[in-house]
């Protein structure tokens, strides 16, 4: 698997809810009987992206969850998700790099054994994601701690604030699943200045956005779903399905003036100076 660069998007929310949705299919009627740690850093104690919070009785952990229980329904809050056994759990993130799979990859850190003679892997370059093996009271705290609503199930809320529009839709505490891409192809959608300060964003404008958010996650969960395995943008030969992303120079979709970028928070906005006013 390429290590994508450094200003990496993925994973963001449909990527996520793309990932819950193949593991409870993967998994259906099967049962975990053997469980592989091939890099501990990657089994934390607690939810973080340190992988310096690696538990060195990772594997043991993780069998005390999976082995003998059926796997359950798989819950998601923006770019977590919690993997139900019984009374115990595994809350998933997968940073910016992390994946669920069928296949192992060069970057495979962690390998689950089932029944049927198949395996699910987790992969991760950076080492950013992680599994958390808990409770599942634990776990239902845990998954939506110190997060905003749900991007794609909850009602857009307020962005309060003279901050950007834009920074403001990646803030997780305000609105929980995403990122950097999503929120600008958001914007794009609702034909709204990302540089625009968050608190100007009311009324018309704020029933537009609302629209943009869930219109940018549904189409992109849907071209997902076209696949078997997830495909992130950043892969080697993979498509882009997106009308920004990417195409600096190209003419916008809608108005047909040349796309643009600049930076905002340290990362890259792409946008289109021509309806985005």
């Amino acid at each position: 698997m390429l290590t994508p660069p450094v200003e990496a998007c993925m994973p963001e929310l449909p990527e996520l809810e793309f990932c819950s949705r193949s593991l409870r299919r993967w998994s259906l009627g099967r049962r975990v009987v053997g469980v592989e740690v091939r890099d501990p850093r990657s089994v934390r104690a607690a939810r973080t992206d340190r992988p310096s919070a690696g538990r060195a009785d990772g594997e043991a952990a993780l069998r005390a969850v999976v082995l003998g229980a059926e796997p359950g329904d798989i819950l998601r809050h923006g770019k977590r998700l919690l993997w139900q056994f019984g009374d115990m759990a595994l809350l998933l993130h997968l940073g910016m790099t992390g994946r669920w799979t069928r296949k192992a990859a060069p970057h495979t850190k962690v390998s689950l054994q089932l029944n049927d003679g198949g395996a699910l892997h987790f992969t991760d370059a950076r080492l950013l994601g992680g599994v958390v093996p808990t409770t599942r009271e634990a776990g239902l705290q845990m998954l939506a701690e110190g997060l905003g609503p749900d991007a794609l199930r909850d009602p857009l809320p307020p962005l309060p604030g003279r901050r950007a529009v834009k920074v403001a839709l990646m803030d997780q505490a305000v609105v929980a699943g995403l990122g950097n891409l999503h929120a600008a192809e958001a914007l794009w959608r609702a034909a709204i200045d990302p540089r625009l300060p968050a608190e100007e964003i009311t009324g018309e404008r704020h029933a537009r956005l609302a629209q943009g958010v869930s219109e940018q996650l549904r189409l992109t969960l849907a071209q997902l779903e076209e696949e078997d395995e997830i495909v992130y943008v950043e892969d080697r030969g993979a498509p882009n399905p997106f009308p920004l992303y990417q195409r600096g120079g190209e003419p916008c979709p809608r108005c047909g003036a040349p796309i643009t970028k600049f930076t905002q928070a340290g990362r890259t906005t792409w946008w289109c100076p021509g309806c985005q006013t």
